[in-house]
């Protein structure tokens, strides 16, 4: 049995956008004796189906009309071609969570799941919150004010910054981000900034180009791709790391979906990036 917690984190969204769906009747639990809300295994997929059709932004009211027809996949295309002129995100993105919702996941032809070793480093970092319409402002904001800091305290980037989400934002309740720093040298952190260590890590991650980096729905659909296909090795919240050629009309490679996992052997050689599996 899962907690109203634990289904949050398996799901990246926030608690209170897991009550909401089990009180529209989308997941179902019960309470326990302690009178905490209890789901059985199943609604982590089901919760998983919910979160990725919201993000398409399918109504409360047709997600309940995907999710309990006797072929999900034909309902989502019924729905799909009623909506099409106003669907949110990309083809790519609908076409994964019709794979989803077959039973047949796999990541849009050319992206690929590859495997890095991360060293440990000191971050500087900072939360926040934001909505879906305010996450790429917010992001800005807190990238500044941590940018502003390390150069302040004449402290060096000592690799990509990245962003942590505790929980992605939904239609209804904000994201939980912090945004990292990796630096090298000394560093005070200013008031409501802090300096954790980043352990030696690896992590399990989809590169994207520009293209697919403005796709939010997409985006949300890597993110569960990885957190399903990383299972148990999950060893925190999901990253998005953002490479100096973020926006800049660079093409190839301008950010990446991490999730950081135990660390493995390194290979022959030492330490390094290597392919963990292609998406079919």
């Amino acid at each position: 049995m899962f907690t109203t917690g634990q289904i949050a984190r398996l799901t990246s969204v926030s608690q209170k956008a897991i009550r909401l769906y089990a009180d529209r009747g989308l997941l179902v639990s019960r309470r326990d004796d302690a009178d905490r809300r209890i789901f059985a295994e199943d609604q982590v997929e089901r919760a998983r189906r919910v979160v990725l059709l919201r993000s398409l932004d399918v109504s409360l009211a047709e997600v309940a009309t995907v999710l309990d027809a006797d072929d999900s996949a034909a309902a989502f295309d019924t729905m799909r071609d009623r909506h099409r002129r106003h669907a949110v995100g990309s083809d790519e993105a609908l076409d994964y969570v019709r794979t989803l919702l077959r039973g047949e996941v796999a990541l849009p032809a050319g992206l690929e799941v590859r495997r890095r070793t991360i060293p440990e480093r000191a971050v500087l970092g900072v939360r926040g919150e934001a909505s879906l319409a305010d996450t790429g402002a917010v992001l800005r904001d807190l990238t500044g004010r941590v940018f502003a800091a390390l150069t302040a305290a004449d402290a060096p980037l000592g690799g990509p910054v990245y962003v942590e989400f505790r929980s992605r934002a939904t239609e209804t309740y904000p994201a939980d981000l912090r945004v990292c720093a990796p630096f090298e040298g000394a560093i005070r952190p200013p008031e409501g900034m802090e300096i954790t260590l980043d352990p030696a890590h690896d992590e399990v991650f989809v590169s994207l180009d520009q293209v697919h980096a403005d796709d939010q729905a997409l985006l949300v659909g890597v993110h569960d791709f990885l957190t399903a296909h990383c299972g148990p090795q999950r060893e925190g919240p999901n990253r998005e790391v953002y490479l100096p050629s973020f926006a800049t009309g660079a093409t190839g490679e301008v950010m990446s979906i991490a999730v950081p996992v135990s660390l493995a052997e390194p290979p022959a050689g030492g330490a390094g990036e290597r392919t963990a599996g292609r998406a079919a």
